[in-house]
């Protein structure tokens, strides 16, 4: 494995199946209070492994020269090599995964992808266009099942910012 890992060619693509099958381009819907609509958007990409097999979390750090690795909370057996910030993504992360082209997450990458390109274009700043972003990411893994909040609350609150109600609750 060492001879085959060791020229580049076959690296990328020897990532490029290990993202495919342990990875995960996700959007987390998170409300906070100080955010203009009162939710924000926090893209991130991740491969999960078992602690014996860190050469591979290390593998991707190497090569992506962006991310790191931590220990998946409650589970002290289990790493993370993660990516959360946008500029890494935008950077590293997609124009990676624009070249070397996944075969099951290739839907979701697709979203991740304008998901992130909206939001560096700041296109979140715009209620309707904030609205549409977060459509689109509950289209994300498996039609959003897993996620915390329904879509029509997420919605019905950016709706509420900056009503006559909203501003009394807040002030």
């Amino acid at each position: 494995m060492k001879k085959l890992l060791s020229k580049k060619r076959y690296l990328k693509y020897y990532l490029l199946g290990v993202a495919d099958s342990e990875g995960c381009f996700s959007i987390a819907t998170k409300k906070q209070k100080t955010a203009r609509f009162r939710w924000i958007l926090d893209p991130l990409f991740q491969i999960t492994q078992h602690k014996n097999n860190i050469k591979v979390l290390e593998l991707f750090q190497k090569e992506l020269k962006c991310g790191r690795i931590i220990e998946k909370p409650g589970q002290k057996n289990i790493l993370v090599y993660l990516v959360d910030n946008r500029r890494q993504l935008k950077e590293k992360i997609i124009p990676f995964f624009e070249k070397y082209k996944l075969l099951t997450k290739q839907k979701d990458f697709q979203t991740f992808k304008e998901v992130v390109e909206a939001l560096e274009n700041k296109e979140h700043h715009n209620k309707g266009k904030f609205k549409k972003l977060v459509k689109k990411v509950f289209e994300m893994n498996l039609q959003g099942k897993q996620r915390r909040y329904e879509l029509e609350k997420i919605l019905n609150e950016i709706e509420e910012t900056g009503s006559s109600e909203t501003i009394r609750q807040t002030s």
